[in-house]
């Protein structure tokens, strides 16, 4: 509907409505209110004569010639149906009657300062009038007069004398009256600020992707929205463990990590939802950045050309301890080397065991991989390569393979051997097959048993516990590569045995499609020794929608490892 046409509409409705507007007083003295949040709906004004929207503040003569009329909404450039001016009738009402009312009295007639005229409310109630000196009952000269603050609206209510009727609803703003003159103004409502959805995009990239253990990786985070620069914060994550929060900066953020140990690290980043002014930036996250750990240089053996050759058991007086219960060795170094980070290297066949601070005057390191017999440990400096102490030690008993590997054809994963009394060893063949797949929901979904294996935990002294973690690498056949979250695994116990021994816990199932790895597949916390457990699990791989048929390889690989 045209402005014009509402123009007309309105005036049908008021009798009396002079068509030009009167002039305004001079005295525009009236501070604009603030707005009155006991209203059951908000109300805006608009010229009755120009079917324009006034806006707040706006200083107005008490007999505004133009008229006044209310809306339940603010009025639009283009006026339509006027079903957004309608103010609906509520259960329990029949009529609606314009009041002003000192502020609190908006729900009781019978205090009101001035009133109109009853309408019936039928249908609801469009563009009613209300200005002051509209507003004829009561006593609005007294009003005018004294001016002051009140409320002005229309009331929803149950009949047609105001001494009997009741609010059932009553939707009303705050105004000024400047006394004598009458000027005016009014509040309404703060606008309704629209909040709309962004959506983003994360990426994290890593420079470089591979290190030597105790060196450093930059992680580079970027959010995208389309056609806006996103503003935040990002988390970045190693594995499910959070390392630190960084606030974008032009879409952007990085952060400095230090890779501790060799090996594959698994990183990314999560852009935290937030909203800025009416754009909501939608939470996002990476996918996974991998950074290897790579052994450091291994220094020159202590002893041989060039170094030291005085005493061929130690340096700097440095002496070492081996532990049969625990197989660590401890290296005791002199207090010059308190505080530093040192790489820790073994001879006789040189192996790098880790990144360590010397701590209390020691390092100590897991020595179960080597063999027995006569060793050096020593301690160098990470950035020269120096060996800084070195001493020797006797390793009493043979070396332990904490760990097994077997191939998986076609969707699963298996185990290989180790023995001794704290021992991980396969029971079953070296490959698992997993056969004979049907179609579920339109996925390729085949099952079967990991086959049985044995852990073996006689420590019945040192009781340190253990953990038996699982890795899974992406299945392949060719160029084609599913992801290893297609594998679920439910680990189950065959038998447990051992006199005063107790049954480790078992991993959670992890669901075909949706598997994490590494996944812990059984711990036993400390102060308890395992006996001899035999262990299966189930096996389910669920293939994507749209994966060339044939027969996927993996590796399934479960390590045990001491407390």
């Amino acid at each position: 509907m045209k402005k014009k046409l509402i123009r007309l509409a309105a005036a049908a409705g008021v009798a009396g409505l002079v068509a030009s507007m009167a002039p305004l007083s001079s005295a525009f003295a009236a501070s604009t209110p603030t707005y009155d949040t006991t209203t059951d709906a908000p109300i805006y004004m608009m010229d009755n004569t120009t079917a324009a929207g006034i806006d707040a503040g706006t200083q107005l003569d008490w007999n505004y010639g133009n008229g006044i009329v209310l809306t339940a909404n603010p009025v639009p450039a283009d006026l339509g149906d006027l079903s957004w001016a309608t103010f609906a009738t509520p259960a329990g009402a029949t009529h609606s009657i314009s009041f002003i009312s000192a502020p609190g009295s908006e729900r009781t007639p019978s205090a009101w300062k001035q009133w109109g005229d009853f309408s019936s409310a039928d249908g609801g109630v469009l563009l009613p009038s209300v200005w002051p000196s509209y507003l004829g009952n009561g006593a609005p000269a007294t009003t005018k007069a004294n001016g002051g603050t009140y409320s002005m609206g229309i009331a929803m209510v149950d009949g047609t004398a105001v001494a009997s009727t009741h609010v059932i609803k009553a939707y009303y703003t705050t105004i000024n009256v400047d006394a004598g003159t009458g000027t005016w103004t009014f509040a309404t409502p703060a606008p309704v600020v629209v909040v709309t959805d962004v959506p983003t995009t994360t990426t994290v990239s890593a420079t470089p992707t591979s290190v030597e253990a105790g060196q450093t990786t930059t992680l580079t985070a970027n959010v995208a929205a389309t056609g806006k620069t996103v503003t935040g914060n990002v988390e970045f994550y190693e594995g499910t463990a959070k390392i630190g929060t960084v606030a974008l900066s032009s879409g952007s953020a990085s952060k400095v990590v230090t890779v501790g140990t060799t090996g594959a690290h698994t990183y990314s980043a999560k852009f935290v939802e937030n909203t800025v002014g009416t754009d909501k930036f939608l939470a996002s996250a990476s996918a996974d950045v991998t950074v290897t750990g790579t052994a450091p240089a291994v220094p020159v053996p202590p002893n041989a050309a060039g170094e030291e050759a005085l005493n061929v058991n130690s340096r700097h007086g440095a002496t070492a301890t081996y532990d049969e219960a625990t197989h660590k060795a401890t290296l005791n170094v002199d207090a010059v080397n308190e505080g530093k980070t040192v790489n820790v290297i073994a001879y006789s066949t040189p192996k790098f065991l880790g990144q360590l601070v010397v701590t209390g005057g020691k390092v100590t390191v897991d020595v179960s991989t080597l063999a027995a017999g006569t060793h050096k440990l020593s301690i160098a400096d990470p950035n020269t390569g120096d060996v800084l102490a070195w001493a020797d030690f006797i390793k009493s008993d043979a070396a332990i393979s904490p760990s097994f590997s077997k191939t998986i054809d076609a969707d699963v994963a298996a185990l290989a051997p180790s023995d001794g009394e704290f021992s991980l060893i396969n029971t079953s063949g070296a490959s698992v097959h997993l056969t004979n797949p049907v179609i579920v929901g339109g996925q390729s979904v085949v099952s079967g048993e990991l086959g049985t294996f044995k852990v073996t935990d006689l420590r019945q002294v040192s009781k340190p516990g253990w953990k038996l973690s699982t890795n899974v690498a992406d299945f392949t056949k060719g160029t084609d590569t599913i992801a290893k979250s297609a594998l679920g695994i439910a680990p189950k116990v065959v038998s447990q045995a051992g006199s005063g021994a107790t049954a480790p816990t078992l991993g959670t199932a992890l669901v075909s499609g949706s598997a994490t790895y590494p996944w812990d597949f059984a711990t036993l916390a400390g102060g308890a020794f395992s006996g001899v457990s035999t262990y299966n699990a189930d096996l389910v791989f669920t293939a994507p929608a749209g994966k060339p048929a044939g027969t996927y390889s993996s590796t399934i690989t479960l390590t045990l490892v001491s407390n």
